[in-house]
């Protein structure tokens, strides 16, 4: 979490953050003679394991060298693609597409932990290319929105860190934009900030919120709202209001804001978008910069 012009928002995860527990411990402690080992048939899931420990436990070269073997290897395990059935409960199925089902592999996970190492060791061009290796070579897909979702976060967030490592601010800025309402990323605000002076994004703030385009829906939109969930009191109300969309330019950039949230009864306007895009911590961070915050407060 942090702070901005008062506010407390969320940011997106940091997918080069390393967490290390007491598996990986114990898992460095148990494998660590197969660091020095090529994968084989009988240890490649252990291989893995041991891998993955030494990244999080800053052991950045061992990790390295592991990973290069996994996607070096021939082993058939590291070569298959693996489909995980359906996550609805009661549903039995087994390697088949449903909702919630999804696919992984070893050699794509190797190539995102690549891309992490080279990214820390600001070896931007290898980052790049096991990532597009990850992406295109050795693709997983999700069949639900969450697992699909979370996977396209972590992929823009590499991206990013990547075209900022290379110097391709535009690319950073053409990739993260879109979804600057939806979650805080620190890249965008550093990228903005040495691509722009102070008194521009202060002009490039105040053109946005001029630019706002609206449209506003003529039939009334539909949410559930249920109180004392799974209890024998539990009450389902129904909030009908009248939505709308609107569009934004940000930095020269045209981008879709996000529905507004309403109360029952109510009706969008283009107060309501205005007022979303200047409580989004991607505005808060920026306005902080250009000195609007001080002069809002």
């Amino acid at each position: 979490m942090k702070t901005l012009a008062g506010r407390t928002v969320s940011l997106s995860i940091n997918y080069l953050d390393q967490s290390p527990n007491a598996n990986d411990k114990k898992v460095y402690k148990k494998y660590a003679q197969l660091a020095t080992q090529q994968p084989t048939s009988k240890n490649y899931d252990k291989y893995y394991q041991l891998a993955c420990a030494l990244w999080e436990l800053n052991k950045l070269h061992e990790a390295e060298q592991m990973f290069l073997n996994i996607i070096k290897s021939t082993e058939k395990h590291y070569a298959t693609t693996y489909y995980h059935s359906s996550d609805v409960r009661g549903d039995t199925t087994t390697n088949i597409y449903g909702y919630g089902s999804y696919t992984s592999s070893y050699k794509n996970s190797a190539a995102i932990y690549l891309t992490r190492i080279y990214i820390l060791n600001k070896q931007y061009n290898k980052a790049y290319k096991y990532l597009e290796d990850a992406v295109k070579k050795y693709k997983i897909t999700y069949n639900c929105g969450t697992g699909y979702h979370m996977q396209k976060e972590k992929y823009d967030f590499l991206y990013a860190r990547c075209y900022e490592g290379l110097k391709q601010y535009d690319k950073v800025l053409e990739l993260l934009l879109p979804e600057s309402f939806d979650s805080y990323d620190e890249v965008s605000v550093r990228v903005i900030k040495k691509l722009y002076s102070k008194n521009a994004i202060r002009d490039y703030l105040n053109k946005a919120e001029n630019s706002i385009q609206c449209t506003f829906d003529t039939f009334p939109s539909f949410s559930y709202v249920t109180s004392n969930f799974g209890s024998k009191t539990a009450k389902t109300d129904t909030l009908t209001y009248y939505s709308g969309s609107a569009t934004i330019n940000l930095f020269n950039k045209t981008v879709e804001m996000p529905r507004p949230d309403l109360e029952n009864g109510e009706k969008a306007t283009k107060e309501h978008f205005i007022r979303e895009f200047k409580e989004s911590s991607f505005y808060l961070a920026l306005a902080e910069v250009a000195g609007l915050a001080e002069k809002e407060n």
